[in-house]
């Protein structure tokens, strides 16, 4: 039963860090990455939700508790890397567009 619901919130939240990137504002996205006094300073619009995660795994260790949300963040590094390729066509052309997101 606990694996079942690890399973099933693993599922619910994939591919999360390229929805916050593609339905946020850049000035969100930028706050919130701030706000965890990340090491980036900016973040490409390609492959966006791998490199949000990336930037929050570069934290001061503030948004990181415990050792499984390293995991999660991993796995849903992986789940957004998938959704990060079927949204190429659309990230390409808007940073073409506007550039990367500027924190």
């Amino acid at each position: 039963m606990k694996y079942l619901a690890l399973l099933t919130s693993l599922v619910l939240l994939s591919g999360c860090g390229t929805v916050t990137t593609l339905t946020n504002s850049d000035s969100e996205i930028a706050r919130n990455l701030k706000r965890q006094n990340t090491g980036c300073v900016s973040v490409p619009r390609v492959y966006s939700g791998v490199a949000y995660n990336m930037c929050k795994l570069n934290s001061n260790g503030s948004s990181i508790y415990f050792l499984p949300m390293v995991g999660a963040y991993l796995v849903d590094s992986l789940l957004s890397a998938t959704t990060d390729t079927v949204m190429l066509p659309y990230t390409v052309y808007v940073q073409s567009q506007d550039g990367s997101i500027n924190l």
